[in-house]
């Protein structure tokens, strides 16, 4: 059994506190270092040089200069330099002494910066030089860096791979004329015979393991050798979720024809996990909970079955409502259904969701299948959905009942298929990248259910790094046409929403009683457009955990009616927040202003927010 994931609103804040740490004893006449300056140095400022200096843990510690530890650090110094590309540079050093403080002085002559010649021999007939050329990202001429000289090995040793190498060596040297001032940087292939993949044979998998095994391997018996296949080759059966470890061997004194041993472990066949979370805003608070466990049977290892427990309450601070949101499910699903990479599921969920107009209670089914569509970073995914559900005490008044389809049982039954292409670096913690999708539903009578209608959501995200911040932006829409379920209609507002609101309050109103006292109770929309950018600044550490902030601008609106909706008059809230990484999750607090449409009164228009995780 193991804890997983903190619920998606949950926040965590540590606070701690203490007095100054005690100096370091020493002997009253003893002498220590008290400082570390370095004078001379342009190319490498003192921050990038006084850290790793061993005479920086004495001044620390209180201590005296060692004069062993002086000269090496000089002697890093210089290295520092020279890997910049500064081959002449000269570093000496003296200690000034006054009183008992001593002060190590570093004296840095630079000389002059060796630029950048390329010199590339050796390469196959079949990989060109302005592609290995490339990989050393810097331009002949420019000033030379050791860093990018060694980043380019083993991507060029990669490159001649994939072109069917498997046997290439690299001989590479810098090569410094101090007449000229410039730094050779040489790279001499010798690659070896052109070879292919040979017999492929797999150890450690059950039975019915081996044609999953199979199927996601980038190369077959016969094929043209290539590293990159062989990584993509592993990472795809990590991806499988059934191995703790692969290793894919091949033996590089084979000459033409190269071996390959897939080795794999396989992992735990069962797990049971848990995890309990809350959250905070203007309106609401919430506590949630999750209990989840799988089992993977060992005569069907490709099928997976679980159970899923998900407990919730939420309580408006003010006493007049205490929402119940549970669901529990129970589900299979299997691997290469019918062909590789194609995954099949099918999922029965008991639901009892209290919102604020209705609380709904029934069954719901789903039968799903998903594929990647010819390139991992593009899935394609297709249901069929169908739930019976009874709606118990609405809080809207009659006629809107009827309006919304509160007075009956609903039966829908739809199909839905959706477009996923994953751009970004990290998926968790996106610093560059892009992500798009949409969702399209149809509900039919064909497909079991009494309503018929259209559902269209697109997005769109951007991630954009400047320096050390990352820029954030997205483009959510949303609309329904038709017959129009009332669970499926759209709400806006909360911690990963639109943050000038609390969680749903961005919706159309209707007359109804919230608590004991009448009131405009949110019943959603059928239109929806949410947009934003988001700047997130890191700051420092806190406790060693990275924390920083962000800056954001948040706009959108859910109308009654898609005509209604007009883009040059949405609602727009600007605010800061903090984060903390934090046991590898990210726990941020934010606080939206509305500034436009907005109510009387500046408290009324602030919405904080407490959320884990970025908001998109």
């Amino acid at each position: 059994m193991r804890a997983f994931v903190v619920a998606s609103c949950g926040m965590a804040m540590a606070l701690g506190c203490g007095g100054r740490s005690a100096a370091p004893r020493r002997p009253a006449d003893a002498e220590y270092l008290a400082a570390i300056v370095v004078q001379g140095n342009s190319a490498i400022p003192d921050d990038a040089l006084v850290p790793g200096l061993s005479l920086e843990r004495t001044r620390k510690g209180g201590r005296a200069i060692d004069p062993y530890q002086l000269s090496i650090d000089t002697q890093r110094i210089r290295a520092a330099y020279v890997q910049a590309g500064f081959f002449d540079v000269k570093v000496t050093t003296r200690v000034d002494l006054r009183g008992r403080e001593q002060t190590a002085v570093f004296i840095v002559d630079e000389g002059t910066r060796a630029t950048l010649q390329v010199v590339i021999r050796g390469l196959p007939p079949e990989v060109r030089k302005e592609d290995a050329r490339a990989l050393v990202e810097l331009p002949d001429g420019a000033p030379f860096d050791y860093e990018v000289y060694d980043a380019a090995k083993q991507p060029m040793l990669t490159l001649v791979e994939d072109a069917g190498y498997p046997h290439v060596r690299l001989d590479a040297a810098v090569l410094a004329d101090r007449d000229t001032g410039i730094a050779t940087a040489r790279y001499a292939i010798e690659p070896g015979p052109r070879a292919r993949f040979g017999q492929i044979s797999i150890t450690g998998a059950p039975g019915g393991l081996i044609d999953a095994i199979r199927g996601r391997l980038a190369f077959r018996t016969g094929d043209v050798f290539s590293a990159t296949a062989i990584a993509d080759s592993q990472q795809a059966l990590y991806e499988l979720a059934r191995f703790s470890t692969v290793r894919i061997d091949i033996d590089r004194t084979s000459g033409a024809v190269v071996p390959v041993t897939v080795a794999v472990t396989p992992g735990s066949r069962h797990e049971l996990m848990w995890a309990i979370g809350g959250g905070a805003e203007r309106v609401w608070g919430h506590a949630r909970g999750r209990l989840r466990g799988f089992l993977i049977p060992e005569a069907f290892p490709l099928w997976t079955l679980s159970a899923d427990l998900r407990p919730g309450l939420a309580l408006q601070w003010d006493g007049t409502e205490l929402q119940q949101r549970h669901r529990a499910t129970v589900g299979a699903s299997r691997i290469d259904l019918f062909r590789p990479r194609l995954r099949g599921d099918v999922s029965l969920a008991i639901d009892y969701l209290a919102v604020e107009a209705y609380t709904s209670t029934g069954p719901r089914l789903r039968v799903g299948l998903e594929s990647p569509l010819g390139v991992p970073w593009l899935y394609a995914r297709g249901a069929w959905i169908f739930e019976y559900l009874t709606f118990l005490d609405p809080k809207v008044d009659e006629p809107v009942r009827g309006e919304l389809g509160l007075d009956s049982d609903q039966r829908r039954g739809a199909f839905e298929v959706s477009l996923t292409a994953e751009g970004r670096d990290d998926p968790v913690d996106a610093r560059t990248g892009w992500f798009a999708s949409v969702r399209a539903t149809k509900g039919a009578a064909w497909a079991g259910g009494a309503f018929d209608y259209w559902q269209l959501t697109p997005e769109v995200r951007g991630y954009f790094p400047l320096g050390g911040v990352v820029a954030a932006a997205r483009l959510r829409m949303g609309g329904l046409f038709g017959d129009v379920p009332v669970t499926e209609r759209y709400y806006a507002g909360g911690a990963n929403s639109h943050r000038g609101f609390a969680e749903r309050r961005l919706s159309p109103k209707a007359p109804g009683m919230i608590g004991d006292e009448p009131g405009l109770v949110v019943i959603g929309g059928t239109a929806l457009l949410e947009t934003g950018v988001e700047f997130r600044i890191p700051i420092g550490t806190l406790w060693e955990d990275p924390f920083g902030t962000q800056l954001f601008l948040d706009g959108g609106d859910v109308t009654l009616e898609p005509e209604d909706l007009d883009i040059g008059n949405l609602y727009w809230a600007a605010g800061v927040g903090i984060y903390w990484k934090l046991f590898g999750l990210k726990f941020r607090g934010d606080v939206g202003y509305l500034f436009t449409r907005n109510e009387p009164g500046f408290w009324s228009n602030v919405s904080p927010h407490l959320g884990v995780g970025d908001a998109f």
